[in-house]
């Protein structure tokens, strides 16, 4: 330790000076550069609407480029087999709580009406998932985050395209953990989808929130129908031969249609423009982006081949969505992940990267992600789970549930199925309906587009999967369907 003894003349004392001034300088910049360095990140969530698992070129579309999206691939990690639920309720519940829909009881998409007259009565659903279990945003607060949201909300029984209400308007999303709730509403931007407008609030945000670390959550409301993108985008994929759609709801003699790939287009145009704004105020070297979507495309308006049908049913098509994650330091650039990961580990891996705790009064069915992101380790659970014990007419499913262990999946219904063979997804009904239970199962390894029902064939491989979705059920207090004593098979769908 350098002392005045040290230096007893004038110059010596000068020299001392000096001395102390560069030791605060560097000590300052050390100590800079260590916070930095091991603050936490700020975390952008950007979420597509029915954006399928081949949408983005880094997925294999060829009928559209991405730049943006993909370029954000070759930063980070882009994960091969992730997962949503079927629809957008569900998936989002999973997001805030960390839980399975069988565990929260939002396992539909709210206010969805369905037949009375069915073979089985659905169970029932929860009509909201209330700001006691959608924790993710408190938990982040709590950690030290300045928290904001703008486009779908979609948990809570308010419609969807309401305008996110802001805290001075019934502190609404402040019970649910969020400092900015913006008002981009789907109804009100026909033009683009509120691609641009959610884009706007969200930068809007990261720019009042310099100084704390941030949660940043952009839920679009693209590509879902009505399809709504800048006419001159259209027009473009028009002159590229592509088919315009017949209605705004999708249909369209060729899928994929002009419209639908007018709002991808327009979709990484935008998020483009929110990742230059990151670079351009020094934030994307501290901030963990992901990119996913809440379920797979609609077939009306996509094909999601190779994988089978697509939203609202529990084959791949349905579930299977792309999850793209970069976080500078921590991710390999270009580097890609097979394991099998699900919207519901959000939450756990937030809370690590965040070093929040998480709530001990609960379960979580999530696990955190990081051991894959930093390729240090793998996930521990040994399966996923989907419960789907409802009708949607909308997308020809019956109740069912799903359970993936490894390279095996299992897909139990009910009660009765539906026979599509035949039938395309424009329609009504889709498929025809076959009484009485069934079960599917399907090796993803050799047989990705679920073609091949192996179940008489692995007994012991299906009845293993069945005991296994019935421990499940009654682990998380799953709501089953029941026998409708109204059903009447000529009215019923």
């Amino acid at each position: 330790m350098i002392t005045a003894c040290s230096f007893p003349t004038s110059q010596g004392r000068l020299v001392m000076k000096r001395l102390v001034l560069a030791l605060l300088v560097w000590w300052s910049v050390f100590e800079t550069s260590w916070s930095a360095k091991g603050a936490p990140p700020n975390i952008l969530l950007i979420v597509a609407d029915d954006m399928g698992w081949n949408a983005p070129s880094c997925y294999g579309n060829r009928d559209i480029a991405t730049p943006h999206l993909d370029r954000l691939a070759a930063q980070g990690m882009r994960f091969t087999q992730a997962y949503a639920d079927s629809q957008c309720s569900p998936t989002r519940a999973a997001l805030f709580s960390g839980q399975y829909g069988a565990r929260t009881g939002v396992f539909k998409v709210l206010n969805e009406i369905e037949p009375s007259r069915a073979l089985l009565r659905s169970a029932e659903a929860n009509t909201a998932l209330t700001p006691d279990v959608a924790t993710l945003a408190t938990m982040l607060r709590g950690a030290g985050y300045i928290t904001g949201i703008s486009g779908k909300w979609h948990i809570a029984n308010n419609p969807a395209v309401a305008p996110l209400r802001s805290r001075d308007e019934g502190r609404y999303f402040d019970r649910y953990g969020f400092d900015f709730a913006g008002e981009a509403n789907g109804a009100q931007h026909h033009e683009d989808k509120t691609v641009t407008a959610i884009t706007d609030e969200i930068l809007g945000f990261i720019e009042q929130s310099r100084g704390k670390p941030w949660f940043a959550f952009a839920a679009h409301f693209s590509p879902h129908s009505p399809l709504e993108a800048p006419q001159a985008l259209v027009d473009a994929q028009a002159a590229r031969g592509y088919k315009r759609a017949t209605t705004r709801e999708g249909l369209s003699s060729e899928r994929p249609c002009a419209e639908y790939l007018a709002m991808l287009a327009h979709f990484d145009a935008e998020l483009g423009r929110l990742l230059a704004r990151l670079e351009e105020r020094r934030l994307a070297e501290d901030t963990l982006v992901i990119f996913t979507s809440d379920n797979g495309g609609l077939s009306r308006v996509t094909n999601n081949a190779p994988l089978r049908e697509g939203k609202g049913a529990p084959y791949e098509g349905g579930i299977r969505v792309p999850l793209i994650v970069r976080w500078p330091g921590h991710v390999r650039a270009g580097s890609e992940c097979a394991a099998p990961v699900h919207t519901v580990d959000f939450y756990p891996t937030f809370a690590a990267v965040a070093g929040a705790t998480l709530p001990s009064d609960r379960t979580f069915d999530g696990e955190s992600l990081v051991p894959l992101l930093e390729q240090t380790g793998l996930l521990e659970r040994p399966a996923l789970y989907w419960h789907m014990p409802t009708y949607t007419t909308n997308f020809g499913r019956t109740p069912c549930a799903v359970v993936r262990e490894g390279d095996w999946k299992l897909i139990h219904w009910f009660g009765d199925y539906l026979d599509t063979q035949g039938f395309t997804p424009d329609d009504k009904p889709y498929g025809k309906l076959v009484p009485g239970a069934r079960t599917e199962l399907y090796n993803l390894r050799d047989d990705e587009g679920e073609r091949h029902n192996l179940a008489a064939e692995r007994p012991r491989k299906t009845a293993h999967l069945r005991s296994a979705l019935d421990a499940w059920w009654k682990a998380t207090g799953a709501k089953l369907p029941t026998t409708n004593p109204d059903f009447e098979p000529t009215q019923w769908w």
